[in-house]
């Protein structure tokens, strides 16, 4: 079994909030293990035997003493900044500490504690000592809004307060805390040691204090309390325990607020021994990862596709030779992975030799963007159009994909390195059963679309004070017995059992003709442009489709030329020359998109972002948000008010789309 099923299996507690909060409730680890790291439980691997969180913790750095485990950024006098190194045993001995100053503020067995930070030592210090009190960790964003902080820690019943920075500290004390009143106590991991909030002034005291022992939970008991956006499944990396070994490193970005950072990432690598270099930021993830030089990578799709679409920028500008050169490289790359994954022979003696040449003179440079040392990479947050996942592999990166959601937690299929099929999540972890159901329930034969529905321990047990929200969500199989959760996607398993997710069930509409679309299809299909960084398509209850989509607005002034900064977006915005780029370049991408979902009109948009709301903390777009944040030019744009956007088709080809 897996790292990342093991753990996902032991996590298996949801509940649900009104409206459309969801908390996923992970069982706290159940006993600390006392012994020496040669008297720890392993398997015939070598890999340790843990069936809960606090085990795990406790046995693996005690395992893993000396080892480096977490890398932190830090700037020099000169401007020039490294990554700092903290070891397991240095993790170890901060929990306990932290486990004292958390009692002596008053958290108890079974309290809640709110954390509101991004990814930093401190939030997995704060998330172990929490689970070794027997209390619960609720989880929040950063980029949530001081009432959204306050529902949520009212909703959970936190007792204690964790933040990141003295921002957003006087920021919950000015807007949140007056509307909180369960919560008596909050820290601040930056604040100045002898400010009464600080939390190392916290860890200061814990250290002049009898230290506090762990409390043994039993496995019911609730570890984390993890509120989303809403039923929304995400395309998910996968682990193999036999594949992260103690010498790899990753970077870590993906919120570990998340279910899918926090199990798939955090805690896998940390149960076996490796290393998290946190990065500073997503502004920065391209150059912390030549500091880091990680050899995993958890991200999401868009970073991919960024480093894809630089990939494609650099070779139409290139010469002839050039290109060549890149589009054999690419070819070799290809059918030496499709070698590798079984599905081709080998190449032939002269082709090895080419594409031992020129996988040094062209693919080593695209990996150096990964910091040089990446040897396989995990996707998140997003379908990974089968386009990226074939470049990374010609470049010799090997690309997995999954697909779970937090109320599956937060894995239903994996994609492992020794069974891959591009276009498909995978196969379904061990424990867990997929069905794909008729709108009435009934399972349908392999091959035929549906609802994409599991059964297993990893489904939630409901929804958090919202049993209605639980009830639309957990039915039972005609058979009376098999109790399974409804993702909401749409999919199909094929005869070898893979599974794909072809669209979502909600975001399923009809045009004003009575046809169906499934606007992820065309926005993924869109998506593919070096020139258009994100998109979304509108069209329900409409006579056509219309797509928002925001430029790459670096690689639109390297194809005209316009590198001066004297030249605004807003100028580029109504320049002919770009609204032609833009509509062909989605006339193209559409290509084997039905006539009738291609969009007939485009507008061109502001970037979504997390700050304006069209963006999740997992960077996931918010349709909806992004459509009724532009209504009015989309009523504009069908009224034939066109501003900043354009159509792809004559007028009589409009009356009659």
């Amino acid at each position: 079994m897996t790292c990342l099923v093991r753990l996902a299996l032991s996590a298996r507690r949801i509940a649900r909030q009104s409206s459309r909060s969801v908390g996923a409730v992970r069982p706290a680890s159940a006993r600390a293990v006392s012994t020496t790291s040669a008297e720890l439980p392993v398997d015939e691997r070598g890999h340790l035997k843990f069936s809960t969180l606090h085990e795990m913790i406790t046995n693996t750095t005690a395992r893993n003493g000396d080892r480096d485990l977490f890398g932190t950024y830090h700037s020099s006098q000169d401007g020039d900044g490294t990554f700092e190194w903290t070891t397991y045993g240095d993790f170890g001995r901060r929990v306990a500490l932290c486990r004292t100053a958390l009692k002596d503020v008053g958290v108890s067995q079974y309290s809640k504690v709110g954390v509101i930070s991004n990814n930093r030592e401190e939030w997995a210090v704060t998330a172990a000592a929490i689970y070794s009190l027997n209390a619960t960790m609720v989880p929040l964003y950063e980029s949530q809004l001081p009432k959204d902080w306050a529902h949520i820690l009212n909703d959970a019943g936190c007792c204690s307060l964790l933040v990141s920075t003295e921002e957003i500290y006087l920021k919950a004390k000015q807007e949140t805390l007056p509307n909180t009143p369960l919560v008596r106590a909050v820290l601040c991991f930056d604040s100045p040691d002898d400010e009464p909030h600080s939390f190392r002034g916290a860890l200061a005291r814990a250290e002049r204090m009898t230290a506090t022992a762990a409390i043994e939970p039993s496995p019911e008991d609730l570890a984390n309390l993890i509120y989303t956006s809403g039923t929304t499944g995400e395309d998910m990396g996968s682990s193999r325990e036999d594949f992260v070994l103690p010498e790899d490193r990753s970077l870590t970005f993906l919120p570990w607020a998340h279910s899918y950072g926090q199990t798939c990432e955090l805690w896998c690598l940390l149960s076996q021994g490796a290393s998290m270099g946190i990065c500073r930021g997503v502004p920065y993830i391209l150059d912390d990862l030549q500091m880091v030089k990680p050899s995993l990578l958890f991200a999401v799709p868009t970073l991919y596709k960024r480093v894809y679409g630089g990939v494609a920028n650099t070779l139409q500008s290139a010469s002839p030779l050039q290109q060549q050169l890149m589009r054999s490289a690419f070819r070799l790359g290809k059918a030496n992975a499709e070698h590798r994954n079984g599905d081709a022979p080998p190449l032939a003696l002269i082709d090895r030799l080419k594409h031992k040449v020129l996988d040094e003179i062209v693919l080593s440079k695209i990996r150096a963007k990964f910091g040089g040392n990446l040897r396989a990479a995990f996707s998140a947050g997003a379908k990974t159009p089968k386009e990226i996942v074939q470049f990374m592999d010609s470049v010799g990166i090997t690309l997995c994909e999954g697909y779970g959601l937090t109320e599956t937690s937060p894995v239903i299929a994996l994609s492992v390195l020794s069974k891959r099929r591009p276009g498909c999540v995978g196969l379904p972890v061990p424990g867990v059963d997929v069905y794909i159901l008729d709108p009435e329930g009934n399972p349908l034969p392999q091959g035929v679309e549906g609802e994409v529905c599991c059964s297993g321990p990893n489904v939630m047990r409901g929804y958090h004070n919202n049993r209605e929200a639980t009830d639309e969500v957990i039915s039972f199989l005609p058979d009376g017995k098999t109790r399974v959760f409804h993702t909401g996607d749409l999919g199909v398993v094929d005869k070898d059992g893979f599974v794909s997710i072809t669209g979502r069930l909600k975001e399923l509409y009809k045009l004003e003709n009575g046809k169906y679309c499934v606007p992820t299809l065309i926005e993924e299909a869109i998506g593919m442009s070096r020139f258009i960084s994100q998109t979304v398509v509108s069209g329900a209850d409409r006579p056509y489709n219309i797509a928002l989509v925001v430029p790459d607005w670096a690689a639109i002034r390297n194809e005209f030329g316009v590198l001066s900064d004297d030249v605004s977006e807003e100028e580029l915005v109504n320049d002919p020359r770009v609204k032609g780029l833009l509509s062909a370049e989605i006339k193209l991408q559409c290509y084997d998109v039905k006539k009738y979902e291609t969009p007939v009109a485009f507008l061109i948009v502001a970037p979504f972002t997390a700050a304006n709301g069209q963006l999740t903390p997992k960077m996931s777009i918010r349709r909806h948000v992004v459509i009724g944040d532009y209504a009015g030019l989309i009523d504009n744009l069908y009224g034939g008010k066109v501003q900043n956007g354009g159509y792809l088709r004559e007028e009589n080809e409009l009356e009659a789309a």
